[in-house]
């Protein structure tokens, strides 16, 4: 009669396989977590390109915007027929606002991170 042989994992064999899988997610998320940083700064650094062109088209347009920029940028943002997403373009990559002033009769835009 032959006997069968039933080979079960056994617990080290099974936290082994844990420990691996557990591992490449973590290297996979680190790699995306490092994307999504890269993504963001891009975002923000074609924003505040935008968002410099768009205010300096403005104040040239209206030489006395320049002195109510940082009350009056987003009204400005909002209303521009060059923009059809504002809200995008209100905030930086990381969700945060803009900051805008006027230094030199040039307008500059800048972000926090």
């Amino acid at each position: 009669m032959h006997s069968l042989k039933r080979r079960c994992l056994t617990l080290i064999e099974m936290m082994i396989v844990m420990f691996i899988i557990a591992l490449i997610t973590g290297v996979l998320a680190y790699r995306y977590t490092g994307s999504l940083d890269e993504s963001r700064a891009f975002k923000t650094k074609v924003a505040i390109e935008r968002l410099s062109t768009i205010l300096n088209l403005k104040a040239a347009d209206d030489p006395g915007f320049a002195d109510n920029v940082s009350t009056e940028w987003q009204d400005v943002v909002v209303n521009s027929p060059l923009v059809s997403n504002p809200k995008d373009l209100i905030k930086d990559g990381w969700g945060q606002d803009f900051d805008v002033f006027v230094e030199n009769n040039t307008i500059y835009v800048h972000s926090q991170k």
